[in-house]
Formats: C-alpha cells, sequence, structure tokens
C-alpha cells in the first residue's frame, strides 16, 4: 500500500513540475512573441513602446501585462504623427481552453492624430481572442493564428480630451477563419463584420441637419477567400504602408501578388447589407479566373424605399436635388415600384467572356486584363 502511494505521489510531483515548467514556457513564449513583434514594426518604421512588461503568477493561465503600451506610426503626408496609447493590454491563455488566445484590452484608449486632434475610445466591454495553431507552441516558424473573434459594446469616440462626443456605436462583433494551407478551390479566409446603431453625436446631427439622426441601423459584410495563400500575403499591410504616398509603388507590390493568388486557383466572394433610415441596401459579388486568367463573375445591389430615402436627403440638403435626380434618372431601367417596398433598386450584373452584362443585356465590352502592364504600370520604372 505504502508503494502504491509513493508511486502516486511522486507521478502528481512529476505532473506538477511538468505543468509549472510548460506555464513557464508558455508564458516566455508569449512575451518573447510581443517583443519579436514589437521589433518587427520598427523595421517598418512603426515604434512599439511600454513602461513595463511583467508575467502573471497563477499557474490557471499563462499572462503577460504590457502597461502604458504606445504606438507611434510614422508621419503623414501633412507631416502629423499618429500616436495609439493604452493603459494597459494583457496577452492570455487560459489552463481550461489552451487553444484560444486572448488580448485584454483596457476600456478606454486615446489615439492623437496629429495637430490638435485628440481622440478617446471609450468602451463598455471589448473582447479579442485568437484561434491558436497547436503546432506554433513548439515551433516558432508556424504562423500562429487561425481565426479569431472580436466584441465591444457601448463605443463611444469622443474629442477635445473626451468632453465631445463624435461618434456612438451600440455593438461590433467580428468573426475570421484561417486556412494558410488551403489549396485551389478549398477555403482560405472566411471573415463577418457585423456593426449595430453606429450614429454622429446629436450636436454634430443637428448643426449638419443630417437626416435620420445621423443613425446607420446596421451594417453587414462578410467575405470569403478560396486558393493557395501567397507567401507574401502578411509582408502586405506594411509594404503598402512604406509606399502609401505612391499609388503605382503600392500597384507594383499587390497585383502580383492577386496575380499569385489566380494563378493558383483563387475565388472569392463578398456580401453587404446596410440599413439606413426607411432603406436596406443588399450588395454582393463573386470572382473567379478563367483558363486565361481572365476574371469572370457576377455583382449584384438592391436597395427599396429609395423614395423616402432621397427625399429625406434633398429636404436636409436641397443643393444636391438635381444631382440626385440625375442619378435617378440614369437608374430608372432597374427601379421598380410597390406598395410594400417603395422605389426598388434591382442590379443584377455578370461580367466575363469579354462583356459585362445588367439585367440580361449587355452594356459594355469588357476588355482582356494585361498582367503584365498590371504589375508594371506606366511611369513606375521597373
Amino acid at each position: 500500500m505504502r508503494g502504491v502511494i509513493k508511486f502516486l505521489l511522486t507521478l502528481i510531483v512529476v505532473f506538477v513540475c511538468a505543468w509549472i515548467g510548460l506555464w513557464w514556457y508558455a508564458q516566455g513564449r508569449i512575451q518573447s512573441g510581443f517583443t519579436n513583434w514589437a521589433d518587427q514594426q520598427a523595421t517598418h518604421g512603426i515604434t512599439v513602446a511600454y513602461s513595463s512588461l511583467a508575467r502573471g503568477t497563477s499557474p490557471l493561465r499563462a499572462l503577460v501585462t504590457i502597461n502604458g503600451l504606445t504606438i507611434t506610426f510614422p508621419a503623414t503626408a501633412n507631416g502629423s504623427v499618429p500616436v495609439v496609447t493604452l493603459p494597459s493590454v494583457g496577452l492570455r491563455i487560459e489552463a481550461v481552453n489552451p487553444t484560444v488566445f486572448n488580448v485584454d484590452l483596457p476600456q478606454k484608449m486615446t489615439i492623437n492624430a496629429g495637430g490638435n486632434l485628440d481622440l478617446a475610445v471609450n468602451f463598455g466591454s471589448v473582447a479579442l481572442s485568437e484561434d491558436l495553431d497547436p503546432n506554433a507552441l513548439f515551433q516558432k516558424s508556424v504562423y500562429p493564428f487561425r481565426g479569431g473573434d472580436f466584441s465591444a459594446s457601448g463605443i463611444d469616440f469622443l474629442a477635445s480630451s473626451g468632453s465631445l462626443l463624435l461618434l456612438h456605436i451600440d455593438n461590433i462583433a467580428s468573426h475570421t477563419d484561417i486556412n494558410l494551407a488551403a489549396g485551389g478551390g478549398q477555403p482560405a479566409l472566411d471573415e463577418s463584420v457585423t456593426v449595430f446603431g453606429m450614429a454622429l453625436s446629436p450636436l454634430m446631427t443637428r448643426i449638419a441637419s443630417i437626416p435620420f439622426d445621423g443613425r446607420i441601423n446596421q451594417l453587414n459584410f462578410t467575405l470569403n477567400l478560396s486558393g493557395p495563400v501567397p507567401p507574401g500575403i502578411f509582408a502586405l499591410p506594411n509594404q503598402m504602408r512604406s509606399a502609401q504616398y505612391d499609388p503605382q509603388a503600392q500597384q507594383k507590390i499587390l497585383i502580383p501578388i492577386i496575380h499569385q493568388w489566380a494563378s493558383g486557383g483563387g475565388s472569392g466572394s463578398f456580401a453587404t447589407l446596410l440599413a439606413v433610415g426607411p432603406t436596406t441596401a443588399n450588395a454582393g459579388g463573386t470572382l473567379k479566373f478563367d483558363a486565361n486568367l481572365q476574371p469572370a463573375g457576377t455583382a449584384n445591389l438592391t436597395a427599396d424605399h429609395l423614395d423616402e430615402l432621397t427625399a429625406a436627403i434633398t429636404s436636409a440638403y436641397p443643393q444636391i436635388g438635381p444631382s440626385i435626380a440625375q442619378g435617378e434618372a440614369q437608374l430608372t431601367p432597374y427601379i421598380s415600384t410597390s406598395p410594400q417596398a417603395g422605389q426598388t433598386l434591382t442590379v443584377n450584373a455578370t461580367y466575363g467572356s469579354g462583356a459585362i452584362n445588367i439585367n440580361g443585356a449587355k452594356v459594355a465590352p469588357l476588355p482582356p486584363l494585361n498582367w503584365a502592364t498590371l504589375e508594371n504600370p506606366p511611369g513606375s520604372g521597373q
């Protein structure tokens, strides 16, 4: 009996030691991951600074807390230097859910956009988490995330040292799934974003005479991309930022990545919904490439109660009434009227095989896509 008890005690001690070792190692990986990220940002002109960094003490979670975090971006075209400041950020993995990486954001952050433009962002609640690839725990070369979720409620954007409300959002939620091993036709990215109750402040709404109380009732967006993920995709944001004042340089960066994706059987689709005042608009589209890497797909748009929408806008801003009337005249072939939906715009377009069609009728030719010209736009140099 004593031998059994001794064995069990030894087993418990070994398990506890192994667990403490794994916990310490996980915290070290979180800390080094953050510092490596900060160093990488510095190579792109972004300075990441903090007042202190501390590891957690509970063996039930791996935790690293960054205090006094500031992120300074490169100067804009007018010389302003944007700075984002967060009192603290927690990077956390719970023992009961080891494949979820939590980012504990503060309920208040500040954004100095340069000059006298200081913004405060307050959250009633905020949560950010990423789904971890278990292989990344011991293989530093593996991209660590498979997707994630973000949610926030009671969001206020304030100016004048936090005393002037500019914008309020009731709720934001987003979800992302990533598959870096996707092949042709396989899902690589699925992303959805939903925003409810986005409204300008009552003061701004009154001053600018904005209809519908300056409120967007709902905004939804979904994006689906399939096909192999180009190797350079993760460097793209920093590359585009470094060339932000040179559209031709950005084109030379972006187009080869799209070309590579198309060559591997890439395809995609998106959909969006916008509800403003009496009108709900839905838009969407699809994209694929034929054997000659020429694009083909669909695009659609529907919007109801346009008569009520345009009447409210024209009443608030009479000076743009002629432009609205001109636009309605051009869209007349695609507008119908019913007692339930009022004036409704319906546009269903297809493109490919050298033509663009709307609601079944050809409206324009589609010239062939020349990848070489796109990758080397005239005047950009080689």
